[in-house]
């Protein structure tokens, strides 16, 4: 089963679904608790776009499909669920059915397995993956794979790009939560950035913070030395890597299929979006869940 519903393309003009996005982008501050946009923004997004354009962003709205369903699963396997997560998914029907009827959380799980395997094998396990890792295993089961099979699908330079940063993004960020957790296990790290993996688990087994540092740095463009706040230089690296994927964006912004502008606006939306769930029903800590959003 597909994780998006099958609509048909609209014929909307992209030079008119660029201005609207452009003005709309410029709306939204991550910094707002209350999110300037919804979740109902994605799916207008991809209902308006004509058939050339989805086909070439199917991977980055499949990815974004999946961050809602992995969303879900973690409230759902908590025993609650805010209702806009499901009236207002980009998730297919049958799928929002299969949530919303949910029960016992193995025979849920089992369910999804299912579902999703036929179309995405990265899904293969996933009842053994909660009987053995409980919820958080299935996440990153599904997240992770999911980033990497939109990475390989994907056949445009802009989406591309913004794949391969998302992935060293999410292995920086899950180095220094380790850290800080003291966890001993070497990490599972994702594939398909452009950061080597031997020379991040080498840097994790060193716990060498420095050279994480800098690597972060290069590849954002930020400086991340200056902070002196409980325990200096992780401080700000969330941040550091938004600002360097929008910096990613701009450089990205001359292609004539506008396909970053259209990209950046959707990334925004969601972190906007679920940073605003996460701070309502989790935690005011705003650091650790603009980590939890990116490592969806």
């Amino acid at each position: 089963m597909k994780l998006l519903d099958s609509t048909k393309p609209a014929e909307l003009p992209t030079e008119a679904l660029l201005a609207r996005l452009r003005s709309r982008r410029a709306g939204i501050d991550l910094l707002d608790p209350v999110a300037t946009e919804s979740i109902e923004a994605t799916v207008w997004v991809y209902q308006r776009l004509n058939k050339r354009l989805r086909r070439r962003l199917e991977p980055f709205f499949e990815l974004l499909a999946m961050r809602n369903l992995t969303l879900q699963l973690r409230y759902l396997l908590a025993g609650e669920l805010p209702a806009t997560l499901l009236s207002n998914s980009l998730l297919a029907k049958p799928l929002r059915q299969l949530l919303a009827n949910s029960d016992e959380n193995q025979a849920l799980i089992a369910q999804l397995e299912a579902a999703l395997v036929g179309d995405y094998p990265f899904a293969f396990g996933l009842t053994v993956t909660y009987r053995e890792q409980g919820p958080g295993g299935v996440e990153m089961q599904l997240a992770e794979g999911m980033l990497v099979d939109a990475l390989k699908r994907s056949r445009n330079v802009p989406l591309k790009r913004t794949l391969g940063y998302l992935i060293d993004m999410r292995n920086c960020l899950m180095l220094s939560r380790l850290w800080r957790w003291q966890v001993k296990q070497p990490p599972a790290l994702t594939g398909g950035g452009n950061l080597d993996r031997n020379n991040l688990q080498r840097i994790w087994a060193r716990h060498d913070s420095e050279r994480l540092t800098s690597l972060a740095e290069r590849l954002t463009g930020e400086s991340l030395r200056n902070s002196n706040l409980d325990g200096g230089v992780t401080i700000g690296m969330e941040q550091a890597f938004l600002r360097g994927l929008t910096r990613q964006f701009r450089r990205l912004g001359r292609d004539p299929l506008g396909l970053a502008v259209i990209i950046e606006y959707l990334w925004r939306v969601e972190l906007a979006v679920h940073n605003q769930l996460l701070r309502k029903t989790l935690s005011d800590d705003r650091g650790s869940l603009l980590e939890e959003v990116l490592l969806l």
